[in-house]
């Protein structure tokens, strides 16, 4: 029933139970799902993108191009601020395990599968027990500063124009 101590991590084979039904993301944070979405979502976007456009002249998502492909995989706009920082680059460096921009193209060192879920949870945790002790030693600039509206659901983050395709009734919406 105890949880594995906290250098048995990367031992861990099932991240839904480490023994007892415990699952590892069992002391998670609203900050540490945040950046869970984070690091996965970044990590499929350029994965996703490497796979779609297949042309080695273009090897990756580039700065000037990241909220463009964000949006059009996810439906949703990305905004640095959430997340407590100012650039992409800034944001790239709280998930740096899994994501990072090279010559200004986003990349990732992993190689495991998109599928692979359970590194992504390992490197939220690990990260989360390091940022637990920097905060415990009075490290005040470890505490995240992530806003509620970084863990937007696709679609929440379009043009904010109205109707968006509510057919219940909203306002200017005439049944036929």
């Amino acid at each position: 029933e105890e949880a594995k101590e906290e250098g048995d991590i990367d031992s861990v084979e099932d991240v839904a139970d480490i023994g007892g039904g415990v699952p590892l993301f069992k002391d998670f944070g609203f900050e540490d799902w945040a950046l869970l979405q984070l690091r996965y979502e970044l990590f499929l976007l350029q994965a996703a993108y490497k796979k779609d456009v297949n042309d080695s002249d273009r090897p990756g998502v580039t700065d000037a191009h990241f909220g463009f492909y964000y949006n059009r995989y996810f439906r949703k706009n990305l905004s640095p601020k959430s997340y407590g920082v100012d650039t992409n680059q800034d944001l790239a460096k709280l998930v740096k395990d899994s994501i990072a921009w090279e010559a200004d193209v986003l990349t990732s060192p992993l190689t495991c599968e998109p599928t692979d879920t359970s590194f992504f949870v390992k490197a939220t945790e690990t990260h989360r027990r390091e940022r637990q002790r920097r905060v415990d030693a009075g490290d005040e600039t470890a505490r995240l500063k992530i806003a509620p509206d970084a863990m937007k659901k696709a679609g929440s983050g379009g043009s904010g124009g109205k109707g968006g395709g509510n057919k219940g009734g909203g306002k200017g919406w005439k049944k036929w």
